[in-house]
């Protein structure tokens, strides 16, 4: 009885199959792809007292987000496959949502700059963020406050490709790796998207402030001040202290940690220029330089500078959280 019965079931499934056949259906076609909307939220230290849609200055504030979907090889690795990117200046409910294709992972990232507006490039009046391709003549983006697919019809990718990039399109800083700018980063590594989700990307203050100040600086001498990487600051006898500035860090995707401060290794050159004589180089230094905290850095003695006597350094710290410098304007210049 049960052989008859497993007959009868063949027979049935077979009987499906040539009907399927008949009417000119592929059994074995692939299944449409699904999609799930991604809902992003932007979180960490950019929070809602800090976010666009509750200050005076919104629009200056540039977003550049990044998703890329994660591709597992067949030998283990993954690969990060562009799928959509991003450039916004209002992140209102509703502008951060994304369909995503089921069955993958995805990676996004995103960068924040205060008075962006201000800082970034621009060209013909049109304001030009952050770069779609590399080369020494990239395509430039611009705002459109919705995600756009990375994947053209032509087959090129488009992407924020300086996203994460310690250089990046200011006006009169593009070449340096510590430009002047408040500069904010997050990172989702692997998220898997599912529906009704909510999905925060944590994005961090990615700077720390430093202020110069000088004693001794006879009257014609003036000072050149260089940390690694960034524009330089004079001081003069009448300018006794630089204005207190903000120094993007040359590292963006170190995982911030609750009770762990990040730091930038820099190096700090002083150079006295004397009227009628070569400059010199009186100091060399090397600096931990904390996130997220101001560095006043008194640089004395210069007047006795080679007659046996240091010029001395002293550099005292300041947490910049709740602070108000956070809001300083531009100060990298056109």
């Amino acid at each position: 009885m049960r052989t008859k019965h497993l007959i009868l079931a063949g027979l049935v499934v077979l009987s499906q199959i040539l009907q399927s056949c008949l009417k000119g259906e592929d059994v074995y076609k692939e299944k449409e792809p699904t999609y799930t909307e991604l809902d992003l939220n932007i979180g960490g230290e950019c929070s809602l007292t800090e976010k666009p849609m509750s200050r005076a200055d919104a629009s200056k504030e540039i977003f550049g987000i990044n998703v890329a979907m994660l591709i597992q090889n067949p030998n283990g690795s993954v690969t990060q496959k562009p799928y959509a990117y991003g450039i916004f200046d209002n992140i209102k409910a509703g502008n951060l949502k994304l369909n995503v294709l089921d069955g993958y992972q995805y990676r996004i990232s995103c960068t924040m700059i205060k008075e962006g507006k201000d800082s970034l490039l621009t060209k013909d009046g049109t304001l030009y963020p952050l770069t779609l391709s590399k080369g020494n003549d990239p395509k430039l983006g611009t705002i459109t406050n919705k995600f756009i697919t990375a994947e053209r019809p032509d087959g090129t990718q488009e992407y924020l490709f300086d996203l994460e990039n310690s250089k990046i399109g200011t006006k009169g800083q593009s070449n340096y790796t510590r430009p002047f700018i408040q500069r904010y980063h997050g990172i989702i590594d692997k998220l898997t998207v599912a529906p009704d989700q909510t999905n925060t990307l944590e994005v961090y203050r990615r700077y720390f402030g430093v202020q110069f100040k000088q004693n001794g600086l006879q009257a014609d001498c003036k000072l050149e001040i260089q940390i690694d990487g960034a524009p330089t600051v004079w001081l003069t006898p009448d300018k006794k202290e630089s204005p207190e500035l903000m120094v993007s860090m040359r590292t963006l995707t170190t995982l911030v940690e609750t009770g762990k401060i990040l730091t930038d290794n820099a190096r700090v050159k002083v150079t006295v220029h004397r009227t009628g004589k070569e400059a010199e180089d009186i100091l060399n230094y090397a600096i931990n330089f904390k996130r997220n905290y101001m560095h006043t850095i008194v640089i004395s003695d210069i007047d006795h500078f080679g007659t046996g006597s240091n010029v001395s350094i002293h550099v005292e710290e300041t947490e910049l959280e709740n602070s108000a410098q956070e809001d300083l304007p531009w100060q990298g210049g056109n």
